[in-house]
Formats: C-alpha cells, sequence, structure tokens
C-alpha cells in the first residue's frame, strides 16, 4: 500500500467533496482514489539524473 499526502485548495476541496456526496461515498479518501482511475499520470524523480534513476 502507498500514502500519498494531497494538498488540496479551496476549490479542489469543494470538488471532491460534491463527488463523495453524489456517488454516496463515507469519505473523501475514497472519492479521491475513484477520481484518479479518470487521469494519466507519470511519476518521475526530480532530484536525480535519468540515468542513475533507471540504471540497473
Amino acid at each position: 500500500m502507498t500514502k500519498i499526502q494531497i494538498d488540496l485548495d479551496i476549490e479542489e476541496d469543494k470538488t471532491v467533496e460534491i463527488y463523495k456526496l453524489v456517488n454516496n461515498l463515507k469519505t473523501k479518501q475514497e472519492a479521491i482514489k475513484k477520481m484518479i482511475k479518470y487521469f494519466k499520470a507519470e511519476v518521475k524523480p526530480k532530484n536525480l539524473k535519468e540515468k542513475d534513476y533507471f540504471e540497473v
């Protein structure tokens, strides 16, 4: 399991709250888990050189 901390601004928090209510979810965490399925993300380290990161 991975835990990610997300700082939401007021508008983002409202969006998550509305999604939670519309989909009858119990927590904002559940809402965010379902919402992220609609997005594509690429995770890359920003403080490492690419050649060091991908070396085996």
